[in-house]
């Protein structure tokens, strides 16, 4: 009862909140190089998981008490993230971890996540923006090193990333096609940490820090009403963790997802991870994964990605400075001038389709004719 009613709970707070911590402008793994303007405050929230009905392998048959086992990956985070001022925001994203099978069952809370994002730097006529990243992770949670997702050594861990994005439209980036590139750097600092307990009190310790390259690709096709994405990110190991690290292989997702833009201040997120990657398992001198022999990738072959996102300041209805008042002015022109060219262009494609039916008209008649003429001279 208690572990169903923390996956309620975590579903409540997806409910309520979006995204994985993943600072500013962002896809669900991938950050856009543009950034919050000042005052602007957020709230993200992201609910993930997988599920598996296992079964046994291995030599020889089953334990006669073996039970299959529905076997649940669960994560929920959510962030906060606000404009310092123009260029320069900061995202804080605790996260919550269920299901790290170990005695605890779950982290409440888990890892605390800290980015400081300089970006928002436009050049090529505004069609491109940059930004750099700094990213932190505060080992807060109880447990780490849990199997079957991304690696975390349970140090104080920290990175650095670089953002490029293109925006087809460099006057409405929001509302047209958006391309983004990230890659990063990533230290796990995990050197002399104890990254395994044995039942009889052994440990084992990390020989060496680890350290990888991640990297992801996203595209956004914007509507009035729904955001398509597609995203490709994962991680190749530049210093593979020790042998003992349950996470220590390299792995490559892509996310299709869609965003529903409900209200002015409230989206939602839905979409799925698809593991691209080999299933390979390079972990040894640890016990199983799991207390029995069971069917189960290394990472998850799949997850489900759920969220929120919802805009607290400024208010919708605290008053505008003059330059917000021209800046919608200016985009309800642009509107209103868009909508003209699109009836325009509509009415071009009328108007042709007339014409072609005029010149059917008239070559029929035409036809028609020459048949008259054919059949009186037959007649004579």
């Amino acid at each position: 009862m208690k572990k169903i009613s923390l996956v309620l709970l975590v579903l409540a707070c997806s409910v309520a909140f979006s995204q994985p911590p993943n600072g500013s402008r962002s896809l669900i793994h991938t950050q856009s190089a543009r950034t919050f303007d000042s005052g602007r405050l957020e709230l993200h929230s992201n609910m993930n998981f997988f599920t598996r009905a296992t079964e046994f392998i291995g030599s020889g048959q089953a334990p006669q008490n073996f039970h299959a086992v529905n076997y649940w990956l669960v994560a929920g985070n959510f962030n906060l993230t606000y404009g310092i001022v123009d260029h320069l925001d900061f995202t804080i994203a605790p996260r919550v971890y269920q299901d790290t099978h170990y005695s605890n069952e779950y982290n409440l809370p888990g890892d605390i996540f800290l980015t400081l994002k300089a970006g928002s730097f436009a050049f090529m006529q505004r069609h491109f923006y940059g930004a750099v990243l700094t990213n932190l992770r505060l080992a807060t949670g109880e447990v780490h090193n849990y199997p079957f997702t991304e690696y975390a050594s349970g140090a104080t861990e920290y990175g650095f990333t670089g953002a490029l994005s293109y925006f087809m439209d460099p006057y409405l980036p929001d509302r047209s096609l958006g391309i983004h590139l990230n890659v990063g750097w990533w230290n796990h600092n995990e050197a002399d940490k104890v990254l395994f307990k044995f039942s009889n009190g052994n440990e084992l310790r990390a020989t060496k820090n680890s350290s990888e390259l991640q990297y992801a690709f996203g595209m956004v096709y914007p509507t009035s009403m729904f955001d398509y994405r597609l995203e490709a990110f994962g991680i190749s190991y530049l210093t593979e963790p020790d042998e003992f690290v349950y996470s220590r292989e390299n792995y490559t997702y892509i996310t299709p997802s869609i965003r529903y833009k409900a209200l002015s201040w409230l989206s939602m997120d839905l979409g799925i991870d698809i593991r691209i990657s080999k299933d390979e398992n390079t972990t040894v001198g640890v016990p199983n994964k799991t207390p029995e022999q069971l069917d189960l990738p290394n990472y998850a072959a799949w997850r489900v990605q759920m969220g929120l996102n919802i805009k607290i300041l400024p208010f919708t209805t605290s008053r505008k400075s003059t330059a917000e008042i021209e800046r919608e002015q200016f985009n309800k022109r642009v509107e209103f001038f868009q909508k003209i060219v699109e009836d325009r262009q509509k009415a071009e494609d009328v108007q042709e389709e007339l014409n072609k039916l005029k010149e059917e008209r008239k070559q029929a008649e035409k036809e028609l004719q020459e048949l008259k003429q054919i059949m009186e001279e037959e007649q004579n």
